[in-house]
């Protein structure tokens, strides 16, 4: 006669896992997340204000110039860009080089010089980018047309008005580390124009020009921004698989 054996009971089943964070590393994930966020966003505000700022300067570069004897330099920030003509003639016995200025990788200076205007006005140009010489004690040679002229180029007002030491040497022409317009003027003994105007290439006189619009692109800003959400993105994704049991809670759930 067969045996019958008791049926056998199946284990219980373990308990589930309860989902756990570590609250020191949360507590650094709460500071940090929304200063990353804050960031990308801020960076994309300011990519849209260089855009803005472009399309301004693009608007006054297809105006047509202004002799500048009609700016009225109380406009200040506004004149920022604004196209002006230019007739008279170069003042070459008070030429400034501005020193360590770089373009294209390569270091120089850049050559301002008094621009003696037939509306009476003495304005203090920018004529461009010059190659240093191999060394320091030389200097590069300025190279002047004479004569009457018929110029035009864009007026730039500093973002800036802190005051840095002028740093101007002696004799001519004199090598200076900053733009200070009136402190220029003081200088070589000229009440100029308030504001340096930035001579267009191909001007006579002019050297190689290149004039930024603004010191950093909007994309640079949005590459910037995708860097900060990237950080943020990276912070989630350490804190849930390092300061969570995620992974086994993940795994319980699927089991059970």
């Amino acid at each position: 006669m067969p045996v019958e054996l008791p049926e056998s009971t199946p284990p219980p089943d373990p308990s589930p896992v309860q989902f756990r964070w570590n609250l020191r590393f949360a507590a650094v994930v709460c500071l940090c997340l929304p200063l990353l966020l804050a960031l990308g966003f801020w960076q994309l505000a300011r990519a849209a204000e260089k855009e803005q700022t472009l399309r301004a300067f693009e608007a006054q570069r297809a105006a047509p110039p202004i002799p500048i004897g009609q700016i009225d330099a109380q406009e200040g920030a506004r004149l920022d860009g604004r196209r002006v003509a230019l007739h008279g003639r170069y003042l070459p016995e008070h030429a400034f080089l501005l020193d360590n200025r770089v373009l294209g990788g390569r270091v120089g200076y850049e050559l301002l010089m008094p621009f003696a205007d037939r509306s009476g006005l003495t304005v203090l140009v920018n004529r461009g980018w010059l190659p240093a010489p191999p060394t320091r004690d030389r200097l590069p040679e300025v190279e002047t047309p004479e004569g009457q002229l018929a110029l035009s180029g864009e007026i730039h007002v500093p973002s800036s008005n802190t005051a840095l030491e002028l740093w101007a040497t002696d004799g001519w022409p004199s090598v200076v580390q900053n733009v200070d317009v009136p402190a220029l003027s003081q200088r070589a003994g000229l009440k100029t124009f308030a504001y340096l105007v930035r001579l267009e290439p191909s001007q006579p006189g002019v050297t190689e020009a290149d004039w930024p619009r603004v010191n950093m692109t909007p994309d640079r800003h949005r590459a910037y921004a995708t860097q900060w959400f990237l950080m943020a993105v990276v912070l989630l994704l350490v804190f849930m698989s390092g300061g969570t049991n995620l992974p086994a809670w993940l795994a319980a759930r699927k089991k059970h």
